[in-house]
């Protein structure tokens, strides 16, 4: 599900169609009332995936190629909803691949922070938490990657990374992030087939509980950085 469109340099972009998850409201304990207008309202909030060109590096001595992968999260909420939770999975399985290491991988802070992460070769990623200070203006703040409470993520050593993004209280929830994944694919690979699924629980009007969605792509990936639609 989704449309995918190269946008130059390597990069790609999906916004994804999300569909009531009917899986999931089967296995409620209590049953959500979930009308049509509250299915169309649902699917007006906005989840996309941009991946920015991504770097192959030889491990050397028999240990494969780790591949650096960037991706740019959004959820945007319609006004007449509230994001509750925001999932972002990315499964390299398909490849024999295994998550090395990912960014940001904990629950950041309790406070704003930007987040720093470069690849300098390795099995690894480095990564820097910068606070930010009272002195850092809403208008400042925006421009970088900020990330707030409420974050939780896992993967390494596991064929896939999860990013977990979660409301804090009753303040609106949005993403528009960047997540780094570090996948170790086998010696001599020189593509990667990766399956991304956001999910996401959504408060709508008219609907007494949270509505899950989630919303599937599969994508290939090529020895150059460049990403095609499955």
């Amino acid at each position: 599900m989704g449309n995918g469109q190269d946008t130059g340099a390597g990069e790609h972009v999906v916004d994804y169609t999300m569909d009531i998850d009917e899986a999931a409201l089967e296995e409620r304990a209590e049953p959500v009332a979930v009308d049509r207008t509250v299915r169309l309202l649902a699917r007006e909030n906005r989840f996309a995936l941009r991946a920015g060109p991504a770097s192959w590096n030889p491990l050397g001595n028999g240990q494969g190629v780790a591949v650096d992968i960037s991706l740019r999260c959004v959820a945007h909420r319609h006004p007449e909803c509230r994001l509750r939770w925001v999932r972002v999975s990315v499964d390299v399985s398909g490849s024999d691949g295994t998550v090395l290491d990912l960014s940001p991988k904990d629950e950041v802070a309790t406070d704003p922070v930007r987040v720093i992460t470069r690849y300098g070769g390795g099995l690894s990623l480095q990564t820097e938490i910068v606070p930010l200070g009272p002195e850092v203006t809403v208008e400042r703040a925006r421009e970088q990657d900020v990330f707030f409470p409420r974050l939780t993520s896992s993967g390494p050593m596991f064929a896939a990374a999860w990013w977990d993004f979660l409301q804090v209280g009753e303040a609106p929830l949005h993403v528009d992030r960047t997540l780094r994944l570090l996948a170790g694919l086998p010696d001599g690979a020189t593509q990667a087939h990766l399956h991304t699924t956001l999910r996401a629980g959504v408060s709508a009007r008219g609907a007494l509980g949270t509505v899950p969605l989630v919303g599937r792509r599969k994508v290939r990936l090529d020895a150059q950085g460049t990403f095609e639609d499955l």
